[in-house]
Order: structure tokens, then sequence, then C-alpha cells
């Protein structure tokens, strides 16, 4: 077939790249220029540049990478304008005072004879200007000081970060592809980040990668941890130990076995008992905190939410009595509604009257037997989750009518 007889046009079309790719491109080419700008010092050119490949590809990392650098570098070209600044007014100031003057008026000590001397103002400053910031090198700026000089290098995390933020997206599902790598190699000579730096920061990514990939499956298939040959795929696509897995997942099974604990909270001035109902309750399954004074509990409760309070009345080391520390108790939103039982060995019929007037979900009386405490415990949590779902089920039909 002859090709002449094929219009140009369709030749053309043949080649185009498709309307995605020739974004990636003309992105590309524009970021690359950005990166030329950046070298040569040009930031506010490097800036519009980087406008411009954002409206074409709003989501691409490469140019927020580039647009963190540039802030970061402004600023830092800023603070040596700044510093370049007072060191003029300071030459200013200098070169405004008269040696003569200096000498003749300030008060000499005793003993000592008046010994004239020429006051330099490059004792005082230095004439020349600082040098040129580096565009092109990592950035290092040397302060000199009454102190042993030392180097100052500046703060890298907002590209250690940018790079962070890239790799956890790639390795979202797994190991990455070529086109993956090829594009991490580009953002890691874009931000100048060293084989250590990599390495540390990847290590963390994955194991982090990983094991958000099993909490998910967790989500819908509570029995994964089990499934050896679906976790042995797993560690290989993540490159991850046997080591590294075994850390994770009693990571994993702690916050799950955390998670599944009922949170009590135990407030009783008689310490011995304290403990006693402390370790009697871990034992049967509960997460306890145990205070030994209404004023410690009612500041914990402004930042903890526990899922029950069991409460002594006669708090003789606090300000505030079993009856009084409910009522403000009431006053907190976020554990108002939560179960609240007194459990007291004060016998009298009108306290106990009292106590359960005021709303109380159970008033205990001690001496009380483990077995009856727990079951006790156990039915208000159950009854409190019940209600907390039906009230959960009708806000939307409430919401609607």
């Amino acid at each position: 077939m002859n090709n002449q007889n094929i219009p140009s046009q369709n030749l053309q079309s043949m080649h185009e790249l498709t309307p995605r790719d020739d974004d990636k491109k003309i992105v590309s080419e524009v970021l690359k220029r950005v990166d030329q700008l950046i070298r040569k010092g040009e930031l506010d050119c490097a800036e519009r540049e980087i406008v411009k490949a954002k409206k074409i590809d709003p989501r691409n990392v490469y140019a927020f990478a580039l647009e963190e650098r540039v802030t970061a570098l402004k600023k830092e070209l800023e603070r040596i304008a700044e510093i370049n600044h007072q060191g003029e007014n300071t030459q200013q100031a200098a070169d405004s005072i008269s040696p003569n003057t200096v000498t003749e008026n300030l008060p000499l000590p005793p003993l000592l004879k008046p010994v004239q001397t020429e006051l330099s103002t490059k004792s005082l400053i230095p004439t020349k200007p600082l040098p040129p910031f580096p565009l092109d090198k990592p950035i290092r700026i040397v302060t000199k000081d009454k102190e042993p000089q030392q180097d100052r290098v500046v703060d890298r995390s907002i590209e250690l970060e940018s790079y962070r933020k890239t790799l956890a997206e790639m390795w979202y599902n797994g190991a990455l592809t070529v086109d993956e790598e090829r594009r991490l190699d580009e953002l890691r000579t874009i931000l100048e980040i060293t084989d250590a730096e990599h390495e540390g920061i990847e290590k963390n990514v994955k194991r982090e990668c990983y094991k958000n990939v099993i909490v998910r499956q967790l989500s819908s298939n509570p029995i994964v941890l089990s499934d050896v040959k679906y976790l042995t795929d797993l560690r290989n696509a993540f490159q991850i130990s046997e080591e590294e897995h075994i850390q994770i997942q009693t990571q994993l099974m702690n916050v799950i076995q955390h998670k599944q604990r009922n949170k009590i909270l135990v407030i009783d001035d008689d310490t011995r008992l304290l403990e006693l109902l402390e370790a009697s309750l871990e034992e049967n399954g509960f997460d306890v905190t145990a205070l030994s004074t209404s004023d410690e509990a009612y500041a914990l409760l402004r930042k903890f939410v526990p899922d029950l309070i069991l409460c002594d009345i006669n708090l003789e080391t606090s300000t505030m009595g079993g009856f009084t520390f409910y009522e403000k108790v009431q006053e907190l939103e976020n554990v108002q509604s939560i179960p609240f039982v007194f459990l007291s060995g004060l016998t009298d019929e009108v306290l106990i009257r009292t106590g359960k007037e005021l709303g109380v979900d159970d008033y205990l009386m001690k001496p009380i037997s483990e077995q009856t405490l727990v079951s006790t415990l156990r039915g208000k949590l159950k009854r409190f989750k019940q209600l907390k779902k039906i009230v959960g089920n009708q806000v939307p039909t409430m919401i609607a009518v």
C-alpha cells in the first residue's frame, strides 16, 4: 500500500497520545522547568509554573512537593534579607559615632590612666554582604558568635513529609509497579532525598500500610489473622519479615482486645478495697481505672469517657461526697448518660432512697460477692448498649418527620 495515499492528518492521529497521557507529558515538562527555575533562584517564576501544572493535574504529588519547597526557600531568603538589613542598620549607626566622643564622654575607672583608643567600625560588623543563597544544594548556613562556630542545618521536614505521603499512596495496596518506581526516583531527585532518608521512611511506610490492609480486612473478615496463606502473600507484597509480622500482629491483637473490654471507673477512698475491686474486675474482663477521690475522677471525666462509673458515697478524703459527685457528673455532656452505680457500706434507708431518687442506675450494698457485682455491672452495660442502639435507630426517623 502506498503511504502517500494516506492523508497526513490520519498519519498524525495514529501516533497521538490519549488526552490523559498528553496531560501527563505537559505537566512533566512544566515541572522540569520548575526545577530548573528553582536552581537558578527564580522562585516567583517557579511558582507561576507550578500553578499551571496544578490546573492541568490538580492531584499531582510532584507539583505539591515542589510548591512546598519553593515556599520554604522563599521564607529562608526573607530571613537572610532581614539579617542583611539589620547589618546595614548597624553599619550606619556605627558610622555616625565619633570615636573622640565615645572616649571623651565615658567616665574613667579610678586608678586607671586614660588611654586614647580609636573605635574601628570594622570590629563591630562585617562590611562584606552575605554570600548568595545556594539553591542547587542542601541549605547550610554558618553563624559566627561568641560561642564556638556551629553549622545550623535548615529543617527539611517539609520535603521529607511530602516524600512520606507519596510513598504511603504508592504502597497503599502493596509492592510498587515499574512506573511507580520510576516516578519515585524522579521525586527523590527533585527533593534531594538521600538513600538513608529513603530507607528509613520506606520501612515505616511499608509497616504502616501492611497493618492498615489487615485492619481493613478484619472489619469484613474477622478470621483473617488465622489465614496463613493470605498473610504470607500479603507479607511478600509488602516485603515484611516474619519478625515484623509478629510485632504488628501482637499490636493488633492488643488493640482488638482493649477495644472489646468495657472501661470501668471505680472511686473509693478505702485504698485496700479499691485494690481488691480493681483486681477482681480486671480478672473478669473489665478495663479498670481506680481512683481514691472524686476530685481526681471529676478532672479525669472531662477528657475520658468510661462505659460505667462505680462510686462509693462516703468519700471522706474528697471535697465532693458521692451524691454531689453524681450531680456534677450529670453536668458533663460527654458522660451524663453512661451508667452510674453506687457501692456503699451505708445502710441508712434515707440515704439509699436519696441515691435512687437522684437517678442513679443502681445502689449496691457492701459487702458484696464478686459474682453479684460482676453480673450487675454486665447487666447495666448490656442494657445501656441496647438503649443506645434503639435511640440511634430512632434519630433518623425523628429528623425526617
